[in-house]
């Protein structure tokens, strides 16, 4: 259960201007500073010199982020919000978060660079509802990534100024950086108009649970601790955009409810987001081969090892499920969505131009798809993509990541987030098998989604693929014996290829045709002309 309040509320010693009745619940630190500042007339340095611990006050500057944190609050004594506030905000700050988030599970898939565990579920910006601003109140549970609406107004949330679309950190930031004056940004945009002629208690209007209309909110801040320690075996694909998944909330909620369904779970939503149970202990040809020894993954650290890769035939045979994934999805995406795109691949692949050197408007499937293994594949040049034999690329012998970074690879992820569950010390390994297959063939798929949108030459720069608005999980069970559980939004897939249907400019069999007007500039068909113009 969330935290009450008045356990945290003693009698402040009066040195500042202050009353804990202006303290809201679920009310953030950000918010609290605010009023503080607005009261006191406090700047940046003030408050680590009030509230900081004895080695933050001896430091001459306080710079960097760790000490400017308002989830983790590193450079902050509670002892002094206690004496100062008669509130312990650093601890109460601290339980709220971890009521909300703590149990769900980075899964060891990502780790967190920021201050505190479990940052991933938390928006970096400052993110707040306009009508709490109005009141000088801003919540925590605004800076939660899985609710997409203020829970009290059920109003949207926003993490810029309406005026000047300026972002603010959520930290306790510079004066005259982002704000020039309490709840007022740098264009003068007022959250918040005040009147410093009335009392100090009118400015503040109080928030309470009670208050809390948005039902899908307060199912969430409701969970037991079966729910939650049921919650604490969903893994997420580690690379989701949380802000970008609105229906990740909907998801976790009825996944909680599965069992009045455990056969044949589907959650009933928009989404229609599936599950599908996996044979136990596969016994295909990846697995057990006669007269093969099986090397143990590292069970000290409970990752994958990538060193000596060559020797290590458990990687060798993930090589294999990944190539055989990958032929798979193309044989797939040929005969389905490109099966009248066929001819418009080989013209795109054969640098068909007019005689005089034009280019000649290109299929976006083709291209689409040629780019696609192209960038899987590594090959060079795009032209190549369907004459170097697959056996010759390196990425049928690389590695087992799904794009060749070794950093953060969301395979890796998987399987170490799987390893840290069950340290493997058998010579099977089914069930990572099961885990790799069904996220290559989902990610195979989702990028080539991503090369027909304009969004996805960032996206590879980054090296980051990028989950949006669509759930890849699995939830790992309390014992080895159980089933593992995959969960993907496999309509959204469907729905974007089949509703989004791109204009090819060679609509009829004829028109995919050479005309007598156009030859190839492929560099080896160049190559044999010079050759026959020498005969």
């Amino acid at each position: 259960m969330i935290p009450e309040l008045k356990v945290y509320l003693s009698k402040p010693d009066g040195s500042i201007t202050w009353n804990t009745d202006w303290i809201s619940e679920f009310e953030s630190p950000w918010s609290i500073f605010q009023k503080i500042q607005f009261t006191n007339l406090l700047n940046k340095r003030d408050y680590f010199h009030l509230f900081g611990t004895s080695e933050t006050i001896k430091k001459k500057t306080i710079v960097g982020a760790r000490n400017h944190n308002l989830y983790s609050m590193p450079s902050f004594d509670d002892n002094r919000f206690i004496n100062i506030l008669g509130f312990s905000l650093k601890k109460y700050n601290s339980d709220v978060i971890k009521n909300i988030s703590g149990f769900l599970n980075d899964g060891g898939m990502r780790e967190m660079q920021e201050i505190f565990s479990g940052n991933w579920y938390w928006r970096k910006s400052l993110t707040f509802c306009c009508e709490c601003l109005i009141d000088g109140y801003h919540s925590i549970l605004h800076q939660f990534g899985l609710f997409q609406q203020c829970p009290f107004h059920q109003k949207p949330l926003y993490d810029q100024c309406p005026n000047c679309s300026a972002k603010y950190p959520y930290e306790l930031f510079k004066d005259q950086t982002y704000f020039e004056s309490t709840l007022t940004c740098m264009c003068s945009h007022q959250y918040k108009k005040f009147n410093r002629g009335v009392s100090l208690n009118t400015h503040w209007k109080a928030y309470r649970s009670n208050d809390l209309s948005d039902k899908l909110a307060i199912q969430w801040l409701s969970l037991n601790q079966l729910q939650k320690s049921n919650l604490s075996s969903v893994y997420l694909y580690p690379h989701t955009s949380i802000n970008e998944t609105p229906q990740l909330l909907k998801f976790y909620l009825n996944y909680i409810e599965r069992d009045t369904t455990p056969d044949h779970y589907s959650v009933e939503t928009s989404d229609h987001l599936k599950r599908i149970n996996n044979i136990p202990y596969l016994k295909g040809k990846y697995i057990r081969k006669n007269n093969r020894e099986f090397e143990n993954i590292n069970t000290a650290k409970n990752h994958i090892t990538f060193f000596s890769n060559h020797q290590n035939i458990v990687m060798s045979e993930f090589q294999i499920i990944r190539n055989s994934m990958f032929s798979s999805v193309a044989k797939h995406l040929r005969r389905t969505i490109l099966k009248k795109h066929k001819s418009c691949i080989k013209r795109y692949t054969s640098v068909i131009k007019t005689k005089e050197g034009m280019d000649i408007p290109i299929c976006p499937y083709a291209s689409a798809y040629v780019k696609w293994k192209q960038k899987i594949m590594k090959i060079v040049h795009f032209y190549d993509v369907d004459a170097i034999p697959y056996s010759r690329t390196s990425f049928c012998s690389e590695n087992v990541s799904f794009l060749g970074y070794l950093d953060e690879d969301p395979i890796f992820d998987i399987m170490n987030s799987y390893l840290a569950k069950f340290p493997t010390k058998k010579s099977n390994y089914s069930y990572i098998s099961w885990l790799i297959s069904h996220t290559y063939s989902y990610l195979f798929l989702h990028l080539f989604k991503l090369y027909l949108t304009d969004s996805v030459d960032k996206i590879i720069e980054n090296k980051d693929l990028t989950l949006k608005e669509t759930i890849l999980a699995f939830s790992f069970p309390g014992k080895l014996s159980d089933k593992v559980q995959k969960f993907w939004d496999q309509n959204n897939l469907n729905h974007y290829f089949s509703e989004n249907e791109l204009i090819c400019p060679y609509p009829t069999i004829r028109s995919k045709r050479r005309t007598s007007n156009e030859e190839s500039f492929h560099p080896m068909q160049l190559a044999l002309n010079r050759d026959r113009s020498h005969i």
